[in-house]
């Protein structure tokens, strides 16, 4: 009875011992990378088979390169806005002495400019008595006298306002 009693237990230990070490050999591949990602133990696939990484590197280039877009878009905007302020200053400078100040208003959907006279010499330029140029709105004024037309229209008006005038003017830019 005890002889058979030993060979049940030794059976079972024999058997626990075979089934552990079929467990061992059947036991699906782990990932160290999603092991140490996740900080669990990750089975179902090797460390060579992981996309893991892959898409981790992938995500790293998009976040370059969108923070490469981000930086050539701000360089875009400053520099649009450091060529704005040239020809503003450009503009600015070029912008003809008023030595009369005339009229301007709207006919239907045109804005007329008239009665108008500037020194051939831009500001800052003292010029000889008497040398102008009168002026007749032909196409846009600041090309030929350096003003807008909300600046002359201002001047007319003694500063801004919202009258047909200033309305026209923002929608035919």
């Amino acid at each position: 009875m005890f002889a058979t009693l030993l060979w049940i237990v030794l059976g079972a230990v024999l058997l626990s011992l075979l089934q552990a070490a079929v467990r061992t050999l059947r036991m699906p591949p782990a990932c160290s990378w999603c092991t140490r990602v996740s900080g669990h133990q990750v089975t179902g696939h090797t460390t060579q088979q992981c996309q893991g990484p892959r898409i981790a590197e992938q995500q790293r280039a998009d976040i370059d390169a969108a923070h490469q877009r981000d930086l050539e878009r701000r360089d875009r905007q400053l520099a649009g806005h450091v060529e704005r302020r040239t020809a503003e200053r450009q503009r600015t400078a070029a912008k003809l002495r008023v030595e009369q100040i005339g009229t301007v208003a709207t006919r239907g959907r045109e804005i007329h400019i008239t009665g108008w006279r500037f020194s051939t010499y831009p500001h800052g330029v003292e010029a000889p008595a008497g040398v102008g140029q009168a002026y007749s709105y032909e196409g846009r004024p600041e090309r030929t006298s350096g003003w807008t037309v909300e600046e002359l229209h201002a001047m007319t008006h003694g500063g801004a306002c919202g009258c047909d005038v200033a309305r026209l003017a923002k929608t035919l830019r």
